[in-house]
């Protein structure tokens, strides 16, 4: 079997869980992050003109930007569509590195409920599971997602699952925040491949492989959902 970095990023796609076994005997995790690492920084460079004018603007009504003088909101708005060049690059970086470590937490996360659950492998394996699983939505999903910010102009239009079914919603609507949150396709197609990487790699039933990847995911998307809530 391919086991080049090509060859694990096909299989991810076309035998995910032979290639899971390949990643369990060799994690690599590294190779798959500084991937990630390199796609969120370039993404969130070609899309911060749009995202950050988006932002501001879905937060104009909230409690935090109302207590802030229109002049100054006006000249953060003013930057946030013509970033400096050192700006937009330290913004870049920023998204590339806060992900990655996201990925990392979350590796030693389902590590740690993998083997509450039964599971015998690892953290060093947890974290090469979930490095090369998380290369499905941030690296795919990122690659099929930022044409289409580009072309509508919008981070929040350009949705890829269940909130792209209610176009009608406003973005800080709690509907439009719960689908974005949890009906992302490439997101459920990133989390299966990472079920099948723990029952394969730490020898779990597929049963509690579930449930040591989806519930840690569940509770901490909820508990930022929560908190996106109260700023809106």
């Amino acid at each position: 079997m391919n086991d080049s970095f090509a060859g694990r990023l096909g299989g991810l796609v076309t035998s995910p869980g032979p290639t899971m076994e390949r990643i369990g005997a060799a994690p690599q995790w590294w190779h798959a992050g500084l991937l990630v690492f390199v796609v969120i920084s370039a993404v969130t460079w070609l899309t911060l003109p749009i995202t950050g004018p988006e932002q501001l603007e879905l937060m104009r009504d909230s409690r935090f930007m109302r207590m802030m003088p229109e002049e100054v909101w006006q000249q953060q708005y003013e930057d946030a569509m013509h970033p400096a060049p050192t700006q937009r690059a330290l913004n870049a970086l920023g998204g590339g590195f806060s992900i990655w470590i996201m990925v990392i937490v979350f590796g030693f996360v389902l590590g740690f409920f993998a083997r509450m659950g039964g599971g015998t492998g690892s953290f060093k394996q947890a974290l090469g599971i979930v490095s090369w699983g998380a290369l499905i939505p941030f690296v795919l999903g990122s690659l099929v997602r930022t044409p289409l910010v580009l072309i509508t102009e919008s981070a929040f239009r350009a949705t890829l699952g269940l909130a792209a079914l209610a176009p009608g919603l406003e973005p800080t609507s709690p509907v439009f925040m719960l689908l974005s949150t949890f009906g992302d396709f490439f997101t459920w197609w990133g989390l299966i491949v990472l079920v099948i990487g723990f029952e394969r790699v730490f020898a779990m039933g597929r049963g509690p492989a579930a449930v040591a990847v989806l519930l840690p995911w569940a509770l901490l998307q909820g508990a930022l959902l929560g908190v996106q809530m109260l700023f809106v």
